[in-house]
């Protein structure tokens, strides 16, 4: 079975994948009728996104009573699931659009507001990498330091 991840990251480069699931969502089960309310979806690409849409899981398929050929497309709960995560991906959309038209710093946005100390400037300064340090190596006990020896001040 394919992961929800695979699935978003082929929801997303897909065009219609996520207007075709919201339709659904709201009950609206005949690909036909969705076809007729978007004027640039075309039958072909309809029938390519709910091929695609069965195979993941996220609809299910349910033919009408006998004498007719229609058949409904509902979204299931994995669909769903799909549908809330793409949510919140257009919420992030739109706080990202929000914050570059109100031109504010995304924490005070946010509520968030970092107050800093007026009478201590913040300085960031480069910290250099430390030397790796070289020792001796000696086989010889005797080049160890002999405690006893050392003078104490």
């Amino acid at each position: 079975m394919v992961g929800t991840a695979t699935i978003n990251e082929d929801m997303l480069k897909r065009r219609w994948s996520a207007r075709i699931l919201r339709y659904l969502d709201r009950g609206v089960t005949d690909p036909a009728e969705i076809t007729k309310t978007e004027a640039n979806l075309s039958p072909s690409v309809m029938s390519q996104r709910l091929r695609t849409m069965l195979r993941y899981s996220l609809i299910a398929r349910y033919p009408r009573a006998a004498p007719s050929k229609v058949v409904e497309f509902r979204i299931t709960a994995r669909g769903k699931k799909i549908l809330k995560m793409l949510d919140v991906i257009d919420q992030l959309d739109q706080l990202d659009q929000h914050l570059a038209l109100n031109g504010k710093p995304v924490e005070e946005d946010l509520g968030l507001a970092i107050t800093q100390d007026s009478s201590r400037p913040r300085r960031v300064e480069p910290v250099a990498p430390e030397k790796p340090v070289k020792r001796k190596q000696s086989s010889s006990p005797s080049s160890l330091p002999n405690p006893s020896k050392q003078s104490v001040p």
